[in-house]
């Protein structure tokens, strides 16, 4: 009996402590720490330029249950590499936090092309990550040393005879910095006839065949370019192209030009004696000449011819339409003017036109000067006449009386 007190006793102080360790267990357990690093975009593999940096992103994430303290990254690279992590370090980093860290790989210049392989890793006080390994190809930079021209408008239009203006720049581009200028001689092709020459910008009354340049370096100002189409015989409204070759040594840039002719329409009407006045008999035919011209620099269709005149005029067109008039091309026609036979003597105004289907005329004013017909003189001789003789013969009779 005594000792079955004494189990039982034992049972109850140990039902009694039990709570207290368990509590005290559980004040002693510390909590789990974890970092995780990993790239951001997904991809462990990277394509980077010898002599040239190359940014790598990660993400760093701690999916512990404390925070980790004083965070520092390091990498393991191929001789000669350097990296540069931003930031460089992390003073904390909280519980289901994340930060992104960038690592700017610099590959040294001369790094044979191929694949190679680094890694990268993060450290706190607390934990650390696992290293992640990333393959990195390498390709090497071929630098083509050439001359590059850009024009700034490469199509004008104008009619002919006026200028089209092109402006270009030029850049010696894949040259050290630090060499020398090197100079260029500007070459032009156009078609027949045409007159192309270069100026600066701001100097259009001198003309330039080269132009120096330094390596790496956008010429300072802009080149004009001025192509002039030939007066005669002008060419036909169209397209005509234009190079520009600008040529050092082996080097060669070449740019091409477009110049646009567009149809300009000019129709004139004169007097072919240059004279804005002429004499008519009333009732009469009475011709007079004139002179229609194309000044334009396209054929002009389809002339007819039209007037204003007082009333009871006729005045009629020889001939009385031009079916087509090429540029710069002339024609002589008749107007048959044609006073009625009643028209008092005196000075009257006509005005002409001739209109085309892409062009009309300027009016034409032409003084017409109308004398009586010649017989009408005598006939008016012959009336006063009579009249003076009937007078006479009135006042001698009754003089007698």
């Amino acid at each position: 009996m005594r000792i079955l007190r004494v189990i039982c006793l034992l049972l109850v102080s140990l039902m009694a402590i039990s709570p207290v360790g368990a509590v005290l267990a559980q004040e002693e357990e510390e909590p789990e720490y974890l970092l995780t690093l990993t790239p951001a975009d997904g991809r462990y593999d990277m394509i980077a330029v010898a002599g040239q940096d190359r940014d790598f992103r990660v993400d760093l994430e701690n999916v512990g249950e404390g925070a980790v303290d004083k965070i520092s990254f390091s990498a393991e690279l191929p001789d000669g590499w350097t990296v540069q992590f931003d930031p460089p370090r992390l003073a904390t980093l909280a519980v289901f936090d994340s930060e992104r860290i960038y690592a700017s790989i610099r590959v040294p210049e001369g790094t044979a092309a191929g694949d190679y392989m680094f890694s990268l890793s993060a450290s706190g006080e607390q934990a650390s990550t696992e290293k992640i390994e990333i393959r990195v190809t390498v390709r090497i930079l071929e630098i083509e040393v050439k001359i590059e021209m850009r024009v700034v408008h490469p199509r004008v239009e104008a009619i002919a005879g006026a200028d089209f203006v092109f402006e270009l720049e030029f850049q010696f581009a894949g040259a050290d910095l630090l060499s020398e200028a090197r100079s260029f001689d500007l070459v032009t092709k156009a078609p027949q006839d045409w007159e192309v020459y270069m100026t600066p910008q701001y100097e259009k009354e001198k003309r330039v065949s080269a132009i120096s340049l330094k390596g790496g370096m956008t010429y300072g100002d802009k080149t004009r370019v001025v192509a002039t189409a030939p007066f005669w015989p002008l060419p036909e409204p169209g397209e005509y192209k234009i190079t520009v070759e600008a040529v050092s040594g082996d080097l060669k840039g070449v740019v091409e030009l477009s110049a646009v002719i567009t149809a300009r329409y000019n129709l004139l009407l004169i007097p072919a004696g240059e004279r804005y006045n002429t004499n008519a008999t009333a009732g009469r035919d009475n011709y007079f000449s004139l002179k229609i011209g194309n000044l334009g620099t396209a054929p002009i269709d389809k002339i007819n011819f039209s007037s204003g005149k007082p009333e009871g005029w006729t005045i009629e067109f020889k001939p009385n339409k031009v079916d087509s008039l090429e540029a710069l091309d002339t024609q002589t026609l008749d107007i048959n003017i044609k006073p009625p036979p009643e028209t008092i003597a005196g000075d009257y105004e006509i005005t002409l036109r001739a209109s085309g289907v892409q062009a009309t005329s300027s009016e034409l004013k032409i003084r017409v000067t109308v004398e009586t017909p010649t017989v009408w003189g005598w006939v008016g001789v012959v009336i006063i006449a009579v009249v003076i003789v009937g007078l006479v013969f009135i006042f001698m009779r009754f003089s007698r009386r």
